[in-house]
Order: C-alpha cells, then structure tokens, then sequence
C-alpha cells in the first residue's frame, strides 16, 4: 500500500513509538501533530524535543476537534481500543494505522520476517536474527522488541533483512503490511482486557498473513489453525510448525523460517546452542546458599509461566507472580496441575490478585504482597536449598511499573541487596 492521500497526521501515544514516528513522518514533509493523554516525565520530554524540531504537540489531554481534522492517525501500540479517542475515530471514520503499517509503506528492504505469537515471541526474534547474521547478511531487530521499526529506517538497506516482533496491538491497525516470511508461533487466550474476545484477539494475529501474495511463506502450527482459524485465507504458502522435527516449538519454526530463506538449517542449531538467553526472559542473575534466582519479567501470560515452570527448572519454585490481569480466572485455572506439582509457595502481587488466590485456592500455599519489595523478602523466608525464587508474573505490568524492563531490574536489584545484605550478616 502506497501511504493515503493527505499531509496532516495525527499521532496519538508520545513514548519511543509516537516520538519516532512523528521524527521520521516530519521528515518527509507532513504535517504533524502528537498527542499523548499522559503527563509524565518521558512523555514531556519527547513533546519538548519534537517542538524543538517544529513539531506540535501536547501532552495531559487529547484535543479531539484538532486530531480528528487531520487526513489519517497513527496510533501507539499502548492506546488501548476503549480509550474515548479510539471511540472518537471509530466514530469518525478516520483510516487508523499502526507504526508498523506506516513503517513498511516507506521501508526499502527486500526481505522482512515477522514473528508473532503468544509467548516465544522476542527469543524466536533474536535467535532469527542472529541466524540471519551468521549467514553473512547485514540484519535489524526491530519492533515489539523494544526499537521501533519506523526508527530504524534511516539504516535499512533493499539488502538488510529486517527481523520483526509484532504484538496484536500493531497488527490489529495495520492494513497491507506483508512480510517476506511471517511466524505464528502459537495461539493462547491472551490481552482479554484489551481485545472484545479471542476472536478478535486471533484475527489481530492473522492481520500478518492477511495481504501476503505468492511467495510469501506463513509458518503457523495446523493444531491453531484448526482451534482458532480453519476458514482462514492468504495467498501465501503455509507451511506448519508442528509437524517439523525438533526439539520443541520454537526450534521447528526457526527451521521453517530459514528453510523458507533458504538458509543451511545447521545455523539454527548452532544459533541455539551459543544462545545465552535474552534479559528478563529466564534470565538467571543470582545463586547464593544453593538457591537460584531468575528474573522471567517478560513473562506475561499464564502460557508463558507454564513454559518457565514445565521447562527450566527441576527443584521447587517459590514464585513471585501478579500484576495488571489481561485475563480471567478459568485462564489461572489451567495452571493448577503445574503449580500443585513445581511450586512450593505463590506469592502474589499487584490487581490480579484476587483473581489468582481464586484460581490457585487449595493448590499451593500463598501469600500476598502490597510490593515487589515486600515479595522478595517473603520469597526469601521460604525459599530452601535446592529452590529456584523465579519473577513470572504472568500479568502486564502496568499497575505497578513503567513496563515489564523496569519490572524486571526492580526485582533484580531488590533482590540482590538483599542477598548481600544477608550475606554480610552471616
């Protein structure tokens, strides 16, 4: 898709996203005004720098008459669709785009992956750009995972092959975008207090697929597709996952992918295997008095701590887990075999709460802590010999931090004053 007609752009969202977006759209002559409901420090001093470079905006308030005169909106992954602003433009009729839609229309590689998924997302991501880079091709990580796309920009080359994650955030508002090569890991309910049901949840999935021609390549796993979209249709080439030889799920899209590249699939194995795992997913950052100590604050989703729980650890687990719930109960209920069987007690943070005590009641001891502060001394006065005190929260992170980062270094940094400090009084 060529960009719509129009120079006036509104941007809603002035985090890394918007901030950038409105740079890069300045830059090619439109006419830009952001607008972010926020008030806090990051997002002022982006709004200071982009008037800096001429560029209107504000901050605390959306000015809807103002916004809604413009030609088309750019939104941030982080406006949720309930916002009175989404209403407005639904409303409106106004076309909405997200980064990632508006980043491809000006993009010049040839070559871009897309990952996306419930959980597995980021390490699947860096894993395929690494493999990317051992196959003497200049690559860039961009997306979900932290750097927008739109930013990255100024530094692709039609020879650079770009590795993309993508949330159903970006893909539910993007409108032709079509990788070379596009990975849906797995399907899991997931962003229930964002998305209307898993329906919509699915289809913003799919919008990765939805405008892919010949030859596009769809890698997916045909269990998904017969659970969540069997009546699905994209002219691309589907490949599936699940009936790949590997040692798990992850590691059988990664062979589909560089098949699809035409990559030597011995790169996968070698990019695995020299893999020392990413920060906030699994990360092992302490051990002191025989007990480990991992920090998986990326771990958002009830399918991600079964993950963390049924694969990485062989002794008990005291587990911090909590936050802004994107499900509900029965979501919590799934997890009740592996929590009765791997942790030996939950302590419990943050608004899912009361949610997760419901789910769990009678399967394991629990606890509940008004900080992440007050859980890591908990976490500490339980935790024995042979343990694992793992951070998966399962939850956004929203009702306590900034993001998940900021979740995940919090813990870390908490926790290993306290080690210390209970190392110096022994």
């Amino acid at each position: 898709m060529k960009p719509p007609p129009g120079t006036r752009v509104a941007i809603l969202g002035l985090r890394d996203t918007g901030y950038l977006s409105a740079l890069c759209l300045h830059e090619k002559g439109y006419h830009v005004f952001a607008s972010d409901l926020a008030d806090t420090s990051e997002v002022r001093r982006n709004m200071a720098r982009l008037e800096e470079q001429g560029i209107q905006a504000e901050c605390g308030t959306h000015s809807f008459e103002r916004i809604l005169n413009a030609d088309w909106i750019l939104i941030s992954p982080g406006i949720p669709p309930g916002a009175k602003i989404c209403q407005a433009l639904r409303s409106s009729g106004k076309p909405i785009f997200s980064e990632i839609e508006v980043a491809s229309w000006f993009s010049v590689a040839r070559t871009v992956v897309a990952v996306t998924g419930s959980c597995g997302k980021t390490t699947t991501a860096t894993l395929l750009a690494r493999i990317v880079e051992a196959s003497g091709r200049k690559c860039v990580l961009c997306g979900n995972i932290g750097n927008p796309w739109i930013g990255e920009l100024p530094r692709i080359t039609p020879e650079t092959v770009v590795v993309l994650e993508v949330s159903s955030f970006q893909l539910m508002h993007c409108a032709s975008f079509a990788p070379t090569v596009g990975l849906l890991l797995n399907l899991h309910p997931n962003h229930m207090d964002w998305h209307a049901d898993a329906a919509e949840y699915a289809a913003a999935k799919l919008n990765l697929f939805r405008w892919m021609k010949e030859p596009n390549v769809m890698i997916c796993q045909r269990r998904d597709e017969h659970d969540f979209f069997p009546h699905f249709k994209t002219a691309a080439r589907r490949v599936y996952s699940d009936e790949r030889s590997a040692s798990n799920p992850n590691e059988a899209a990664l062979l589909c992918a560089v098949d699809a590249l035409g990559y030597p699939v011995s790169l996968v194995g070698q990019a695995i295997a020299d893999f020392r795992g990413i920060e906030h997913r699994l990360e092992t950052f302490a051990e002191q008095d025989g007990i480990s100590f991992v920090n998986d604050s990326k771990a958002t989703t009830t399918a991600s701590l079964a993950w963390a729980l049924e694969k990485s650890h062989d002794g008990t687990v005291v587990l911090v887990c909590g936050g802004k719930n994107k499900t509900g109960v029965e979501d919590f209920r799934t997890l009740r075999a592996v929590i009765t069987r791997k942790v030996r007690c939950a302590i419990l943070i943050g608004c899912a709460r009361p949610i997760i005590k419901e789910a769990w009641q009678g399967a394991v001891e629990m606890l509940e802590a008004e900080s992440l502060e007050a859980a890591c001394c908990m976490s500490l006065e339980k935790a024995r010999k042979g343990d694992t005190v793992l951070l998966s929260p399962a939850c956004a992170s929203f009702d306590m931090f900034k993001n998940y980062q900021e979740r995940g270094r919090s813990f870390k940094e908490l926790m290993r004053k306290k080690l210390q400090a209970a190392n110096v009084g022994k």
